[in-house]
């Protein structure tokens, strides 16, 4: 099988994400068939023990620790200094238990001749779960129109996302929806493998909260202004 080292980079913002970035570090090294593929952890200044956790997986791993800021503009900085050919974007709370989910989206990329590829979600949480039954839904959906990939799990070819320029820094969430539904939809698709997350995001808006925001979402999905209003999504 192909080595992929040189044709695939994997980017990961954080901040203070100790009790998570741990966790996805070590379902990395349990992926099949991706030695050596560079790892960019673009960091927000965190002030806990996450940089710590990371250098501690820099004998495992082919770890670069760069400056971040807001995800858009982490994951932007790490783009830049990248010379693969495609990228994975990474939220650094996902847990990654499909072993070959990294491997099986980059052939998918790759010998599909595709631009952008997400995953779909799930949690061991049940409301989590059924609220991301819908949001499945919805990532499916878009194939027929405009493209919905989730910034946990984003794999692009880097030539295409240079071109439509990154991840948009003046919005303050959402990025990650606002930069896929640019590219092409006959150029996306959905891997069949899950990315699962905890309940945390939730717990923090609250679940009728969550689902209230993710509605204003979707109404004003084509106003990009709307995405530029601070939230407190990211605090």
């Amino acid at each position: 099988m192909e080595n992929i080292k040189n044709n695939l980079t994997i980017i990961i913002p954080c901040k203070n994400e100790e009790n998570y970035i741990g966790n996805l570090l070590n379902d990395i090294c349990l992926q099949k068939h991706i030695k050596d593929v560079k790892i960019i952890i673009s960091d927000a200044n965190s002030t806990d023990n996450t940089l710590n956790i990371v250098n501690n997986y820099k004998n495992k791993l082919n770890i670069k620790i760069i400056k971040g800021g807001l995800p858009a503009i982490g994951r932007n900085n790490a783009a830049k200094i990248s010379k693969s050919e495609f990228i994975l974007f990474l939220d650094s709370d996902i847990r990654l238990y499909d072993e070959k989910i990294i491997i099986k989206t980059y052939d998918k990329i790759k010998n599909e001749n595709l631009d952008i590829i997400t995953s779909k979600l799930n949690s061991n949480n049940l409301i989590v779960k059924l609220i991301y039954k819908i949001n499945n839904l919805i990532i499916y959906l878009s194939k027929y129109n405009k493209p919905f990939a989730v910034g946990m799990f984003m794999m692009v070819r880097k030539k295409e996302f240079d071109r439509l320029g990154g991840f948009p820094e003046n919005s303050m969430h959402c990025e990650d929806f606002l930069l896929s539904k640019k590219f092409y939809n006959k150029k996306f698709d959905i891997i069949n493998s899950y990315v699962y997350t905890d309940n945390r995001r939730f717990k923090k808006m609250g679940y009728i909260g969550f689902i209230k925001y993710f509605i204003k979402n979707l109404i004003n999905r084509n106003n990009n202004d709307f995405f530029k209003k601070d939230v407190n999504y990211w605090r």
